[in-house]
């Protein structure tokens, strides 16, 4: 009793106290935030095991009155069952899984008597009242039996049968290295579902089950999806036991997510397509199997995929020898790289540092070449979830008349050998800088001018056809566009007609 007064004191009197206190420490405010934590824990732990005592109680009524399941009426649950039985009547259970869920065992359970009938059980011996008589569990002359109230105090659990009016200590709450009351259920069993308590005992609940059904993997299951995706998810039914009776498996949506059964090799496994929003929200899919009245669900939720960078098209530029260039590239999904068959590009990609490395082989073409790179899940090899455009420069320069015309070009002499009859052409360049070109004089049959494409950047030159048949010549220079600092310069030469 002293130590519920003190943490009712430590819990709602003393934070009053102290807030008027301006020596109060946060170490005292740590210690008090600690207990009322603790007392709201314990509060939690005891309303579950009252309400799974009350669970129990009402399954032994159910047996009192020899009300069965029904085919299709246990449905399994992220943590235990759902049992619906012939008179309408639905029961939540939770089984434990010892050692994971932090609440202690509460020895109290029920047992089947030579007249029948269940009653209420503490530690494996007899709960009885005051006058020395068994406690009966379930229903009794049409009304609920008895059931057992718990709580927690000084370390110990604590129950009363008489709603709250006394109580009789119990056992320690140790570490809390088990749970409540419910320890297992086995429904394979042909005509009976056979439910097991922590104390050991085992319950008998007459049933029309010759099979058992469920979906492989979690109860509830999360994977990854991008914004507008399509994925494919297959799944797989599993039933222990024999059927004739057609297997149904049907997907329900949340409104968000939109999704559309395929038919698999059998009934039992399948492909479940589910198409994202356009922009990406949290959402669930419910899968459905049921087969000659029983039924499994199955949830799966959705996590975004995750990229960086994030944009869906990239481009990279590589020179035109053996070039070799490295972009970051993570994601939390595995993937593939394709690229176009038989390639002079090749990617290999380090999901550790997280990077992509483009290599080219040289371009001895006259023009510039380019390859489409796409990543796409491993999980979804239809979709591409980002494309990379790989350009590579040329390694010689392309002349190019519109008009049929002929150019003749000297790399070495850098000279551009124009027809008489003029005419455009393009000498594309290598170099990665932003150019520009001009015409020193006055010279106005010729003109010239940088333009970009690609990323490369090629000289444009237009000559006007000659007017005498001295021929003429003049220069086209290339410099930096930015400071004008002059890299070259090419003698145009345009013979007479």
């Amino acid at each position: 009793m002293w130590k519920m007064i003190r943490d009712w004191v430590l819990a709602g009197v003393l934070p009053v106290i102290l807030s008027f206190l301006p020596g109060c420490t946060k170490p005292v405010q740590q210690e008090l935030d600690q207990t009322q934590a603790r007392l709201r824990a314990l509060q939690e732990l005891v309303d579950a095991v009252n309400g799974e005592l009350t669970s129990l109680n009402q399954i032994v009524a159910e047996l009192d009155d020899s009300h069965t399941l029904l085919p299709g009426s246990v449905v399994e649950t992220e943590d235990g069952y759902e049992l619906s039985f012939k008179d309408g009547r639905k029961i939540s259970i939770h089984i434990g899984r010892d050692g994971q869920d932090g609440r202690s065992i509460v020895p109290v359970g029920v047992r089947l008597e030579e007249d029948g009938l269940y009653y209420w059980t503490v530690d494996g011996e007899w709960l009885l009242d005051a006058d020395g008589r068994r406690m009966r569990a379930g229903s009794a002359d049409g009304a609920d039996g008895y059931v057992p109230q718990t709580k927690v105090e000084d370390g110990f659990w604590w129950i009363s049968m008489d709603g709250g009016a006394t109580w009789e200590k119990l056992v320690g709450c140790g570490e809390m290295d088990g749970l409540g009351v419910f320890k297992d259920m086995d429904i394979t069993a042909l005509g009976k579902v056979l439910l097991t308590l922590w104390d050991g005992t085992v319950m008998e609940i007459p049933s029309r089950f010759p099979f058992k059904m469920s979906f492989a993997g979690p109860v509830r299951d999360t994977v990854l999806i991008s914004a507008g995706e399509t994925l494919p998810i297959p799944y797989e039914v599993l039933i222990e036991g024999e059927t004739d009776q057609p297997l149904t498996v049907t997907s329900g949506t949340d409104g968000v997510y939109l999704s559309q059964i395929e038919a698999g090799e059998t009934p039992a496994k399948g492909v479940v397509k589910v198409r994202a929003p356009k922009d990406y929200a949290d959402g669930y899919i419910l899968l459905s199997a049921s087969c000659g009245g029983y039924s499994a669900l199955k949830m799966i939720t959705f996590r975004p995929r995750e990229i960086t960078p994030a944009d869906a098209r990239s481009t990279v530029r590589l020179g035109s020898g053996n070039d070799s260039k490295t972009i970051p590239y993570k994601t939390n999904f595995e993937y593939v790289v394709q690229t176009a068959e038989g390639s002079w590009l090749e990617i290999a990609p380090d999901t550790e540092t997280e990077v992509l490395t483009f290599t080219a082989l040289p371009n001895t073409g006259g023009e510039v070449r380019t390859c489409e790179v796409t990543v796409r899940p491993k999980d979804n090899p239809d979709y591409v979830c980002t494309t990379f455009r790989v350009y590579q420069a040329t390694e010689s320069f392309t002349i190019r008349m519109e008009d049929g015309g002929r150019f003749a070009f000297d790399a070495e002499a850098m000279r551009l050998e124009a027809p008489a009859e003029g005419g455009d052409t393009d000498l594309w360049m290598t170099f990665h800088s932003e150019l520009s070109a001009s015409v020193p004089g006055e010279e106005d049959w010729l003109r010239a001018e940088v333009v970009t494409e690609d990323g490369f950047h090629r000289l444009k030159v237009h000559v006007d056809p000659a007017l005498d048949a001295q021929g003429r010549e003049a220069g086209v220079r290339i410099q930096l566009k930015t400071g004008g600092i002059p890299i070259g310069e090419i003698t145009v030469v345009q013979a007479g007609e």
